[in-house]
């Protein structure tokens, strides 16, 4: 049954991590009923660093008059100066301004355990109704029930589903009727985070990234590897990642304890400097995730068939860490979904039609670039040289147009003009339907700029090349 206006409408919010919880805290905003139902017991505590920067970081700063991002500042890599850039012999290719350090407002970066709790806790404070402990058998979306059937029987129904289910979404398989797509991305990542002790403060170059009142960020990049180490809150925390070449199986399991013995193997033979061996020494063994990453084609729709239920996030688009963007762009979908539900007047089916034409094109571009950006770090030789000829390559892909968007102000300018669109079934591609991505990421190739005659010289004969 269509309600007369969206304010009666029970939305049943399914996964409880980043995109859900933001989703649940906008439809309660603006006044909508959120079921979140979560298979987890309660906030995770579990990860290393997330960071957001200021497209998502902007609706985080705009809840409870600016304290929600206060906390999150509070708990953040929020007193680095730069993010340095080595090669694999340690050699210092660029430094560029951590993006804090130019905008504290909105840019937030820590632990992601300890930042999910902070927006749990305020999901908590303005009354989002949260059912833990209770795992999704089947989603309902029929023209008597809409909603989840939970394992031992019990429904829970709505008006509108939104499936925020993560990379191995349920609701691909029942709400959109897609086979299991999952594919190894060739790449894996060894994460791990702990609480630096007085003995580690004695490694040497270990040493160098603990400094009093400054916070350390550093990534190094070589053959088919790169790497982060940061270091905050006084040297109290680090955590680090390392994405590399992998051919597990993951038919199975993506997540595993790592050991030590396999991480430093993949050090040795890229030849990674002595700072990553003493910070791997330094990590507890039971701090070591092994995660194998995953990929999916972009899908054609994001909707059921009755066009009343919706995934997001990494459910819609599993982004890979180098696009830098993959939790970003899972709340600019909650956000996005909440106010076209706002604004529907009831019309469910095509509020949600709307967000997808808002989302479809932006998420699915950062989306793809994630590849492209990973093979630009990994299939290059990078000097010093190459770093201040081609500067814009070696890079976070933190452009304005994916950073500065403003998904309140998209959303409300747009939504008008796509929900006529809607109406009047104008034919077309997604693609075609959707809004312009805003940009693109061709700055970063070096293929594109570099005279071709001047490839070889550059680029190790082992190299592949990155095709845009």
């Amino acid at each position: 049954m269509v309600k007369s206006t969206s304010k009666d409408l029970r939305v049943v919010i399914v996964g409880g991590g980043f995109a859900g919880l933001t989703a649940a805290i906008e439809c309660k905003l603006r006044g909508m009923h959120p079921v979140l139902v979560e298979a987890y017991p309660g906030a995770s505590s579990h990860g290393d660093l997330l960071d957001f920067v200021r497209n998502a970081g902007r609706v985080f700063e705009s809840w409870d008059n600016g304290n929600v991002g206060r906390r999150l500042m509070a708990a953040g890599v929020n007193a680095a100066k730069y993010l340095e850039f080595y090669n694999a012999e340690n050699v210092l290719l660029r430094r560029d301004p951590w993006p804090q350090a130019a905008d504290k407002d909105c840019v937030y970066a820590g632990h992601r355990g300890e930042m999910h709790r902070i927006i749990y806790e305020y999901a908590i404070e303005i009354g989002v109704d949260m059912q833990f402990n209770k795992r999704v058998e089947q989603y309902l979306d029929s023209d008597t029930e809409r909603g989840v059937l939970i394992c031992g029987g019990e429904k829970i129904l709505g008006d509108v589903v939104l499936a925020c289910d993560g990379p191995r979404s349920l609701a691909r398989s029942q709400l959109l009727h897609l086979p299991e797509s999952t594919v190894n991305s060739g790449y894996a990542i060894f994460r791990a985070f702990f609480n630096i002790t007085d003995e580690m403060r004695q490694l040497p170059e270990f040493s160098e990234m603990i400094k009093e009142g400054e916070d350390s960020v550093r990534f190094w990049v070589g053959r088919d590897m790169h790497g982060f180490i940061y270091t905050w809150k006084n040297g109290r925390d680090c955590a680090w990642v390392l994405t590399h070449l992998d051919d597990a199986n993951i038919a199975e399991m993506w997540s595993f304890p790592g050991k030590k013995e396999d991480v430093a193997k993949y050090l040795k033979d890229a030849g990674f400097p002595i700072i990553w061996h003493q910070a791997l020494e330094a990590t507890p063994a039971d701090r070591i995730i092994d995660y194998k990453l995953v990929w999916r084609d972009a899908i054609p729709t994001w909707l059921s068939n009755s066009k009343k239920c919706a995934v997001m996030g990494d459910a819609a688009h599993c982004h890979l860490p180098t696009s830098a963007q993959g939790a970003c762009q899972a709340v600019e979908d909650a956000v996005t979904a909440a106010i076209c539900l706002q604004k529907c007047n009831g019309d469910v089916a095509a509020g949600l039609q709307v967000f997808e034409r808002i989302r479809f094109n932006r998420s699915h571009v950062i989306h793809q670039a994630s590849i492209l950006t990973r093979n630009i770090y990994h299939k290059n030789d990078w000097t010093p040289e190459l770093v201040r000829e081609y500067p814009d390559s070696l890079i976070i892909p933190f452009y304005p147009w994916v950073t500065d968007f403003d998904v309140f102000a998209n959303a409300e300018e747009n939504f008008n003009q796509l929900l006529q669109d809607v109406r009047s079934a104008k034919p077309g591609t997604i693609e075609e339907l959707a809004l312009p991505a805003g940009g693109d990421y061709d700055g970063m190739l070096l293929e594109k700029r570099i005279p071709e005659e001047r490839l070889d010289e550059l680029t190790p004969s082992n190299a592949v090349r990155v095709q845009s």
